[in-house]
């Protein structure tokens, strides 16, 4: 990202080309290349755009009026014409550029487009606009929204030495920014600022922005400015830019990352780490609590695990949408999980929930899951269980969730009507959901599953609707003829 103030000395600006829209009357936009250190932008602009730029700058600043070549009203469509206006048109900008040596007016800043590119000149816009609505913003909204550009250069500026401003301590200071951020309690991060298309593809990331050479994932910052923050959102960015989130893990209570590439949890958990891929090692939930010395405290299996590791008072954990392959043993640094929400995912295994012991809510939808083996004893204090849209066929391996009360199977591969009795014996459970599984499709589907909860079938909410009389009935008949054959079999 370009920041004129530390860079100005190799900055330059050039008008390359000039382009006539027939379609827009014949008039003649002048294609304007900014150049910061490494970062390049293109500004279209009219020479009415010109000659509006320098009736400010000479009524503000009182440069010479004369610098700016005039207007011709005939001939203005010429070839050799426009070539000549264009070079004049270049001189008068690269001579604006010499005359503001550090700092640009905010009137030839905006007119090339430095408020979009430009650390201090995008953060004068954010300043004035949490001046102006900061307040209102704050209590209306539960959640504002970022751009990757925005924390980036949020996470630049408060690096940088002081910069010589006319405004100190006005409408386009600094400080306004910083008093809006440590008062946010819901940041949502994304490639660009109130764009969808960005949002909800992972492949945008590597897209220039607008028409500049900065993409959003390229992008490393730092959250130190977001003290309060409870919940963390990213969607189509990689955490993995974050360098350093440590002072927001003894607040952040919920974390959400949607569409992107990452593979692993560690690179949420442990997005600022080095090692990373390295075994977490195994924790008690207890053990995980800041000594008063600010030391970590030592494991059950003699390990330690650094303060800075542990996320203190994270109670949910989405990460919807991404290409995940399996459940790391980084969860193990957030034990006070309630909540993993891991949908959309490529998912084929579940482990390491082992040490979760207030995980309630379990959501595994969408993913490659074949079979459940023994779940009970990494899982056994869940009371919802999401896994739609997988592969699973036999339910064996859940029938120790005592606490489960819901409980959604559907779209997966389920034909025996059998399976259910694995499930129907669970003394809690209240919702279930197998639509879309083959065994969906029999008859008198709804009263045979119905039948496997025996006197509790008018306690279940089948696919969504607890069973109607007639079902009802027809289940209590079917129970009494399952359990007559549970008898005899006995015998």
């Amino acid at each position: 990202m370009a920041c004129y103030y530390r860079q100005h000395e190799d900055t330059t600006v050039t008008v390359p080309k000039f382009t006539n829209e027939s379609s827009s009357g014949g008039v003649t936009y002048y294609d304007i290349k900014v150049r910061v250190g490494k970062v390049e932008w293109l500004v279209e602009r009219r020479y009415r755009d010109f000659a509006n730029l320098h009736e400010k700058l000479v009524g503000e600043i009182s440069i010479s009026k004369k610098l700016l070549p005039p207007k011709k009203l005939v001939g203005n469509k010429q070839p050799s014409f426009l070539e000549q206006r264009r070079e004049q048109l270049e001189t008068y900008l690269q001579e604006l550029l010499i005359y503001f040596r550090t700092e640009l007016p905010r009137a030839l800043a905006e007119f090339l487009d430095f408020n979009k590119y430009d650390i201090i000149y995008l953060l004068q816009d954010l300043a004035k606009l949490f001046n102006e609505s900061g307040d209102a913003l704050l209590s209306s909204k539960k959640e504002y929204n970022l751009s990757a550009l925005e924390v980036y250069a949020i996470s630049e500026r408060l690096s940088l030495p002081c910069p010589p401003s006319l405004d100190r301590g006005g409408k386009y200071d600094f400080s306004h920014v910083l008093d809006f951020c440590t008062q946010l309690v819901a940041l949502v991060v994304t490639p660009v600022k109130d764009n969808a298309s960005y949002a909800q593809d992972y492949n945008t990331v590597d897209v220039p922005i607008d028409r500049s050479n900065i993409i959003p994932n390229r992008l490393s910052f730092n959250l130190n400015a977001f003290r309060n923050l409870k919940t963390l959102k990213f969607s189509a960015l990689s955490t993995e830019n974050i360098v350093d989130i440590e002072l927001l893990k003894p607040t952040l209570q919920t974390i959400c990352v949607h569409n992107t590439t990452i593979q692993n949890i560690n690179q949420v958990l442990l997005c600022d780490n080095l090692h990373k891929h390295c075994d977490v090692p195994s924790l008690l939930p207890e053990t995980i609590l800041v000594s008063p010395s600010g030391s970590g405290s030592s494991t059950s299996n003699g390990s330690a695990l650094v303060s800075a590791d542990a996320w203190q008072e994270i109670t949910e954990l989405d990460l919807t949408g991404n290409l995940l392959t399996q459940i790391d043993g980084s969860v193990r640094t957030a034990p006070k999980l309630k909540r993993l929400i891991l949908d959309q995912n490529r998912i084929r295994t579940v482990q390491n929930l082992a040490e979760l012991p207030q995980l309630q809510l379990l959501s595994l939808s969408g993913n490659l899951i074949a079979e459940c083996v023994d779940w009970h004893l990494t899982m056994g204090n869940l009371v919802t269980l999401k896994l739609a849209q997988n592969k699973i066929k036999t339910l064996g391996g859940l029938r120790k969730l005592l606490s489960l009360v819901n409980l959604d199977l559907s779209s997966n591969q389920i034909e025996e009507l059998d399976e259910v009795n694995h499930v129907a014996n669970l003394p809690l459970l209240e919702t279930l959901r197998l639509t879309g599984n083959p065994l969906a499709g029999s008859v008198d589907y709804r009263s045979r599953v119905l039948a496997r909860f025996h006197e509790r079938a008018a306690e279940i909410s089948l696919d969504n609707e607890p069973g109607n009389q007639q079902e009802l009935d027809t289940a209590l008949v079917l129970s009494a003829l399952l359990q007559s054959k549970q008898r005899q079999q006995q015998k």
